[in-house]
């Protein structure tokens, strides 16, 4: 925030106009930034879903899917819908495109999946934030980043 504070620049507005973008836009960055910063890039957005103008789909491309993964892949859809809901844009379905099998799966983004995305991106943020790092050996560590290196991961 200290550097948004700094590097707020609006060269043609009077000083109240200012003073209140400026604190229009600390608001806005509080909204956006309570915990953490999460990035991704969905690799199609499409419109005109199920044939209604202004109605969008988000298309993930994947070069083969994993069944296993099937979880992290909605997962990944739920945020990016969640984030374009955010922005006000009508995303009304997700698709994992498996461009191996040439087939398209839709991804649940109704508000309950919508729900749980969020709750599972929380609790990770304030793991992450926390510095719990406790092994959770199981189902997780397939899917993990860094299983080659962990101690406590099933050998692969």
């Amino acid at each position: 925030m200290a550097d948004a504070r700094r590097r707020f620049f609006l060269p043609a507005a009077s000083k109240p106009a200012h003073r209140q973008l400026k604190e229009a836009a600390r608001q806005l960055l509080r909204s956006y930034l309570p915990t953490a910063i999460i990035t991704g890039r969905a690799d199609v957005i499409l419109d005109k879903e199920g044939g209604e103008i202004e109605s969008l789909a988000i298309v993930d491309y994947k070069t083969s899917t994993d069944p296993e993964a099937s979880a992290d892949y909605a997962l990944q859809l739920a945020v990016y819908t969640d984030a374009g809901r955010r922005e006000g844009l009508n995303v009304r379905a997700a698709y994992v495109h498996d461009l191996k099998a040439a087939d398209r799966d839709p991804v649940d983004v109704s508000p309950e999946a919508i729900a749980a995305s969020e709750q599972i991106v929380e609790d990770a943020v304030r793991g992450l934030r926390a510095r719990d790092f406790r092994p959770r050996p199981g189902d997780p560590c397939r899917r993990c980043d860094v299983r080659r290196l962990c101690q406590w991961a099933p050998a692969v």
